[in-house]
């Protein structure tokens, strides 16, 4: 860490960003507790969880890309609302079209990132293709001001004091009780700070989720699960965001606690999965290194992968893709 005069600049400079950053945070809630005609009694606890709204469309989905030459995905999209105090908490849904009465589907709750949004995070890669292919319903919440509020990280949603455990817990009881959901294939991901909350979170909800797959993230909190869950973290070197090595970085300066080096962070939950204390590692033809941990506690595993040349963004590399590997550690393909 810095000596005391760099800390000092460093305690100047996150008093000056989490101040603007607060500002710009609460003009936002603002803005979206005036503009909602769902709005409550403001006495209304902020872990109550009222019935939801929804809208669906039975289309066909197409990807973004007007220039694409991929056949547009036979999924429907759905959009979702969750009244949660004065604040109604959307989150998107993308699930196959013509589902079977006999089928239970796994669910994959994907975290957006700091500054992103659900539909960016629906738009980072093929998810539309993926859930047509594999038959998976994905769910996209969407964060307060587009930030996720894990404790010492990250504003405004932290600062606002915003309830995601309970938004989050919200969402998962309404999304795992329809018949056609198999809610003991239950998977969570999330990108930077995404990542970062999804580790809080199923450190925190034991049980809920199958598996556990962050990308371009950090476990903050330095929480352990308390019961072995297997964990996929994927994560670019060099990342200037989130670094892989643990070191100072811009974005560190947002967070209350430091951002610790994806390696060590790995090989604790490793440790707490009970896993061998000597992981496997492999190369392959990309440079891309990968460090398994297996077997471990309740079969369960562990793996790191390292993209070397890919920064803070979504991480394909060659003939590498983050969502087919993360799909399959989660065994849906």
């Amino acid at each position: 860490m810095a000596d005391g005069g760099n800390s000092t600049t460093r305690a100047l400079i996150v008093v000056i960003v989490i101040a603007a950053l607060a500002l710009v945070g609460i003009v936002v809630v603002a803005v979206v507790v005036r503009d909602d005609p769902g709005s409550v009694d403001p006495t209304t606890p902020t872990t109550s969880t009222p019935a939801t709204a929804s809208t669906r469309s039975p289309t066909t989905s197409s990807p973004d890309d007007a220039t694409s030459t991929t056949a547009p995905a036979k999924v429907d999209v759905a959009q979702h609302s969750i009244q949660m105090g004065l604040l109604a908490r959307p989150y998107t849904t993308v699930s196959p079209q013509n589902i079977r009465p006999d089928e239970q589907l796994p669910v994959v709750i994907a975290l957006h990132g700091l500054g992103g949004d659900a539909n960016a995070m629906l738009n980072a890669t093929d998810w539309r293709g993926a859930v047509e292919r594999d038959r998976f319903i994905a769910v996209f919440p969407q964060g307060v001001a587009n930030s996720w509020n894990m404790g010492p990280c990250c504003p405004p949603a932290n600062l606002l004091q915003i309830d995601d455990f309970a938004y989050l817990d919200a969402v998962v009881t309404q999304v795992t009780t329809p018949p056609e959901v198999d809610a003991e294939r239950l998977y969570l991901t999330g990108f930077s700070n995404g990542g970062i909350m999804s580790y809080a979170v199923v450190c925190a909800r034991p049980g809920v989720y199958a598996a556990l797959a962050p990308m371009s993230g950090s476990n903050v909190s330095g929480c352990a699960p308390t019961q072995p869950i297997s964990l996929l973290h994927q994560h670019g070197d060099p990342d200037t965001t989130v670094p892989f090595d643990g070191s100072l970085s811009f974005s560190q300066l947002l967070s209350a606690a430091d951002f610790p080096p994806v390696p060590q962070s790995v090989a604790a939950w490793a440790a707490a999965d009970r896993c061998p204390s000597t992981p496997t590692t492999s190369t392959d033809g990309n440079g891309i290194d990968k460090t398994e941990w297996s077997p471990c506690g309740d079969d369960t595993r562990v793996e790191l992968v390292r993209l070397p040349g890919v920064g803070h963004a979504w991480l394909d590399l060659g003939n590498y893709r983050a969502l087919d590997a993360m799909l399959e550690f989660f065994d849906l393909q």
